[in-house]
């Protein structure tokens, strides 16, 4: 993933832009199986400083997961946008989750990470069709009908039967 590093030690003072289109290719090279396709546009825009640099990421598209209730496919619209700030300093140091210090030896820095991260973290922990107007689930039907007929034919162990008739007084 080479495209993702910017080498920045001969860049001039300014701002400087960068494009690319992001697919599955890019989330199958880092293992990442929550997100299972997508259409990404990254835009980047370097303001490089004599002791830092400012990127702004805007990230726009779809991404293909699955719904965690029915296991269908659910498309999700992305319009994330982050800054994140380089100083250049004697070693690597994380400030902040939107700041690193880098060695003044370094001469590129690698952006892969921080798409990864931004579009991972935009992703909901619950990930679930929304409901329609009427408020009904979008969700595969016939895979919650299954669910329900499984979950109501299930034999409970009759152990956990018994301690529904446990009375626990709390008076003392």
């Amino acid at each position: 993933m080479n495209e993702f590093r910017i080498p920045f030690k001969g860049l001039g003072l300014g701002t400087h832009k960068y494009e690319w289109e992001i697919g599955k290719k890019f989330f199958d090279a880092i293992e990442n199986p929550d997100i299972l396709d997508c259409d990404l546009k990254v835009e980047m825009e370097l303001d490089r400083q004599e002791r830092m640099m400012v990127l702004s990421f805007i990230i726009t598209g779809e991404i293909e997961t699955e719904c965690d209730r029915c296991l269908g496919q659910l498309i999700m619209p992305v319009n994330i946008e982050q800054s994140y700030i380089i100083k250049f300093g004697y070693e690597r140091i994380e400030e902040s989750e939107d700041v690193i210090v880098i060695p003044e030896s370094d001469y590129q820095f690698d952006v892969s990470e921080l798409i990864f991260d931004y579009v991972s973290l935009f992703l909901p922990i619950k990930k679930v069709h929304e409901e329609d107007e009427n408020g009904n689930s979008l969700c595969n039907g016939e895979v919650l009908a299954k669910l329900n007929e499984i979950a109501e034919n299930e034999d409970v162990d009759p152990r956990w039967d018994a301690l529904k008739n446990i009375k626990i007084d709390n008076k003392q």
